[in-house]
């Protein structure tokens, strides 16, 4: 890969085998669960909202963040469905949205709904040979995508620093990259699985540290780490093959000399409200989801979602929103 001028070798991130088997095979269950917009990822909630109005909110929020509103071009990185690729359009004055995503039937779909002023690419970020300059890119819960599933801290931020380049390059002078992202918590993937929540650094609404305590681990202690290193281990195998949640710090890591951070949310509420969502209508579609994809795959799915929800409610993981401009 491509780092700062070295020679690039042959990783893309994830393989499209695992691409398919989450968005194409499992995505025939998640088509049930998403919403009419078809949106999967974490919305931005606000009191009274459904699914469907946090998941506007977070694509408008998003795209004034970028700085898309009334943009000639703008990139959608892992566009899935294609909901705001179509959003931009429609309702914020973009003249040309693209948006990539590795998916044939998500990509499929969205090219059959014929939206004026979109394209849509079945195509690894990797491969993208924009057309011109982008005046903003965006993209939201893709990047867990990026790095595969290497344990090594290093290798991450230099895949990460990978995309960081290339937007940068794809960008007009003072262009902004909006990223939303599933992101461990501060101490790293590993502490972030098997410490007491009390001993995790927690995230101010506005990203400033606020220390977590220390205790002695005992054997209770013990037993729920491997507890959820063993849900970790079964959500990258059955459900998220070949993805890996980064920490702010390896975004912010991989981003320095090539864009400043202009902004950084985290919004764990965010991720609890849609998880539970998405568990509620999970539970309520399985009998359809076992005849589509098997009872197997829908049980695979909800023990996934259960054991996020917990994670998130821990401060585990949390979800995050950052805004880079292009230097």
């Amino acid at each position: 890969m491509a780092h700062d001028g070295k020679k690039e070798t042959s990783y893309k991130g994830s393989s499209a085998k695992a691409i398919l088997h989450h968005y194409d095979y499992l995505g025939d269950f998640y088509r049930l669960i998403l919403g009419e917009d078809l949106v999967y990822s974490y919305g931005m909630w606000e009191d009274g909202d459904t699914l469907e109005s946090a998941q506007v909110r977070k694509l408008d929020h998003l795209a004034v963040a970028a700085g898309a509103v009334g943009a000639e071009r703008v990139l959608d990185v892992g566009c899935g469905y294609g909901t705001l690729v179509r959003r931009l359009v429609e309702v914020h004055q973009v003249d040309h949205a693209v948006g990539i995503t590795m998916s044939p039937v998500q990509a499929g779909w969205a090219r059959e709904q014929g939206w004026p002023g979109v394209d849509v690419r079945v195509e690894n970020w990797f491969d993208h040979r924009p057309d011109g300059p982008y005046d903003a890119i965006i993209a939201i819960e893709a990047i867990e995508h990026f790095a595969g599933s290497t344990m090594w801290r290093a290798k991450r931020v230099a895949r990460y620093r990978e995309f960081f380049r290339r937007s940068h390059s794809w960008l007009r002078p003072g262009g902004r990259l909006a990223l939303q992202a599933n992101a461990w918590n501060d101490r790293g993937w590993l502490a972030s699985l098997v410490l007491p929540p009390e001993m995790l650094p927690a995230r101010r609404q506005d990203g400033t540290p606020a220390a977590g305590r220390s205790r002695r681990l005992g054997p209770k202690e013990l037993a729920h780490g491997v507890r959820n290193l063993r849900e970790g281990l079964h959500a990258s195998r059955k459900v998220f093959p070949e993805c890996f949640l980064p920490t702010r710090a390896e975004l912010t890591d991989a981003s320095r000399g090539l864009f400043r951070l202009v902004e950084s949310r985290s919004a764990p509420g965010d991720g609890i409200r849609t998880v539970a969502a998405w568990l509620e209508r999970s539970e309520a579609n399985r009998a359809r989801g076992a005849e589509l994809i098997g009872e197997k795959a829908v049980s695979d799915i909800i023990r996934e979602q259960r054991a996020a929800l917990g994670f998130l409610r821990e401060g585990r993981f949390t979800s995050v929103r950052m805004v880079f401009e292009r230097l």
